[in-house]
């Protein structure tokens, strides 16, 4: 059984999850640093330190997730390459519903419902296959008997 819609849904998703990290890394990091400078402007030079800690400690905190979204992206994108047809993979199948999952707690809802499709699909073709392997052994058992 070919697995050609969960390849193309999971290199969807990790596209998805590329440009997210990417908007994230170099858009809201950039933009929050930006904001929260401005907003020190009218404030006592102590306040000034302390806030400024935060906002860096904050900034870093925001590239660290735009990584880890960037990575997981490149491992989706390496596992829909390495995805084999007709045969069941119960490691993939658990990395795409963890990763889901996760998408899911940080609200990214639809690379949630990318990977909720492909797990979906993923779990239907495995059932499929089960039952194909079923079939064929019943049929070699008895292909020797006649009735």
């Amino acid at each position: 059984m070919k697995r050609g819609a969960e390849r193309k849904l999971l290199i969807a998703g990790s596209i998805w999850n590329m440009f997210t990290a990417l908007i994230t890394i170099f858009g809201y990091s950039i933009w929050f640093k930006k904001t929260g400078v401005k907003g020190l402007e009218e404030t006592t030079l102590d306040h000034v330190f302390a806030t400024t800690t935060v906002i860096d400690h904050v900034t870093k905190l925001i590239v660290m997730f735009g990584l880890l979204i960037f990575v997981g992206a490149i491992i989706n994108f390496i596992i829909s390459r390495k995805m084999r047809d007709g045969e069941i993979q119960p490691k993939i199948l658990i990395w795409i519903a963890c990763w889901g999952v996760f998408l899911l707690f940080t609200m990214d809802i639809i690379g949630f419902v990318l990977y909720l499709i492909a797990f979906v699909l993923y779990l239907a073709k495995n059932k499929a296959i089960k039952l194909s392997e079923r079939e064929q052994k019943r049929k070699r058992l008895f292909s020797g008997v006649q009735i």
